[in-house]
């Protein structure tokens, strides 16, 4: 997919009410993803406490929530899980992330445009979504310079066309197609190298704090939202 920039927009991102609803600090910090030779021992939801003394090697990394917001742990080296070490954890107060564009965000890390929240569906991005309320489901796309059409594809064989419009970055999910959990559906558009797959997840309510939107995120497997949950509540440093 091939699409430019959009025109320059600065607002307050979803960072501000998530952390808002965090409520005080956890007692146990949670392990949100881990990459590396000690990912096994480190799941996603894994609990530690925050005494826990956590030995690391080369190439490990893991990406740790507490009531302030997350953090990486990067080995080699032993850490403590609550107190973040000098030089390999970042930890500050924690910032609102800002909106680079209309409709997007830029990545902390990557400086790439990203979804206004974790409830707007990536049209480029294949993966498990988390839906609370199945009648506001969202699409968003990066580049909206031009027209464009999206197919839809659901099991059966029955697809929906809609219609982007330039300088539009979202677009309402077509009430024609059932958003259910387990329903899976195929985006494709002109241009596109190979079709997105999509798997909703309906959740009962939209989860209060940090730890209740991640652990959520994680059990269902809602990998492009947590990713995105990841990126708006990381502590700077």
């Amino acid at each position: 997919m091939s699409w430019g920039p959009s025109k320059a927009f600065a607002r307050p991102l979803l960072a501000a009410a998530l952390l808002a609803t965090a409520g005080t600090a956890l007692a146990d910090i949670l392990v949100v993803r881990s990459t590396g030779p000690s990912a096994k021992s480190f799941p996603p939801g894994k609990r530690l406490p925050e005494s826990a003394r956590i030995s690391l090697k080369a190439s490990d990394q893991l990406v740790v929530l507490d009531g302030r917001g997350t953090r990486i742990i990067r080995g080699p080296g032993t850490f403590s899980a609550g107190a973040p070490a000098v030089g390999r954890v970042a930890s500050a107060a924690p910032t609102v992330q800002r909106r680079a564009r209309i409709g997007a965000v830029r990545g902390v890390e990557t400086g790439e445009l990203r979804p206004p929240s974790i409830w707007h569906v990536d049209v480029a991005r294949s993966s498990n979504i988390c839906v609370a309320d199945a009648s506001k489901v969202t699409l968003w796309r990066a580049d909206t310079t031009g027209a464009l059409i999206l197919n839809i594809g659901g099991r059966g064989g029955r697809t929906e066309r809609l219609s982007w419009q330039p300088g539009s970055s979202t677009l309402a999910w077509p009430a024609d197609l059932p958003v259910a959990d387990g329903a899976e559906y195929r985006l494709s558009w002109s241009g596109g190298t190979v079709p997105t797959a999509l798997r909703f997840r309906t959740i009962p309510a939209r989860p209060a704090g940090l730890e209740d939107m991640a652990q959520t995120l994680i059990r269902n497997q809602c990998d492009a939202q947590l990713d995105l949950f990841i990126d708006t509540v990381k502590l700077p440093g």
